[in-house]
């Protein structure tokens, strides 16, 4: 069996200490984030979904000493590694506050900005948080989030999905297919922000690649068994995990080996909301 299917994730301080690596996948979307926030003086802040500080603290830099920034977040040893850095980077206009997305512990109607860096992909009940946003916010306060799209790493499931029927696995292709759908597209998000009262007032779609020199460096790479390997096993009958990661590999190798590598698409999406 191949060694990737044994990965099991232990919230360590041995993890912890390394997880930083993970903003060469979230930077992306932080980047895009920058490129059209627009940054205004004496804001309060929320970075909901802050992990261990990105991007909260590059914001509270950029934002300067008249802003309050919060990161919010129940992630405990997430906030140990954002407090080490928020002490080493001297910002003293930062605070992480442990909670959930789905309670934010603020008043009604004190919050200028409220950003989210992915985090619609972690909210268990994204309606909740978006009523929760709405609350928090002041009138023409802000919701902006990033995120990626319907249609990520299109180039794999395509592959996977070919697998599966190759294996006579019709059912659990069509699961496949189902378990795509889950991620927003431009249309299901905007309505997130409308029918919770806050107006869209901007856009943006874009994309990104990434690189792989085939599938068993994809399958094997740690950000991929941290995010995604366990919501994939979840779809197969345990037993037949070892025979349709086997012969998923070998096709991702073989496409691999005729295009040049692996080449997955990343849709994403800034969306900019104002509370009426």
């Amino acid at each position: 069996m191949a060694d990737y299917l044994d990965y099991k994730f232990e919230d360590n301080q041995g993890f912890i200490d390394t997880y930083d690596e993970l903003p060469l996948w979230s930077a992306a979307f932080g980047l895009l984030l920058f490129r059209h926030l627009e940054l205004k003086p004496n804001l309060t802040v929320i970075d909901l979904g802050s992990g261990t500080g990105f991007p909260l603290l590059e914001l509270a830099g950029r934002l300067g000493k008249s802003c309050k920034l919060y990161g919010i977040d129940p992630w405990k040893n997430a906030h140990k590694r954002a407090n080490k850095k928020i002490k080493n980077y001297g910002l003293d206009n930062v605070e992480m506050i442990n909670s959930t997305a789905e309670q934010i512990p603020f008043g009604d109607n004190s919050i200028d900005l409220i950003v989210s860096n992915l985090g619609i992909n972690n909210f268990e009940n994204p309606p909740v948080v978006f009523r929760e946003c709405h609350r928090v916010l002041k009138p023409k306060g802000k919701l902006v989030l990033t995120t990626n799209l319907n249609g990520h790493w299109k180039e794999f499931y395509n592959i996977f999905e070919a697998t599966l029927r190759q294996l006579r696995r019709e059912k659990i292709a069509e699961t496949l297919i189902s378990h795509q759908e889950h991620r927003g597209t431009i249309q299901s998000i905007t309505k997130l922000f409308t029918d919770n009262g806050l107006a869209v007032t901007r856009y943006f779609e874009d994309n990104f690649e990434m690189k792989f020199l085939d599938g068993s460096a994809f399958l094997n790479h740690y950000f991929v068994k941290l995010g995604w390997l366990s919501s994939w096993k979840s779809l197969l009958p345990e037993e037949e995990i070892p025979d349709i990661f086997s012969a998923l590999e070998q096709n991702l190798n073989s496409h691999s080996l005729k295009s040049g590598g692996l080449k997955l698409t990343v849709p994403m999406a800034y969306v900019e909301g104002e509370k009426e």
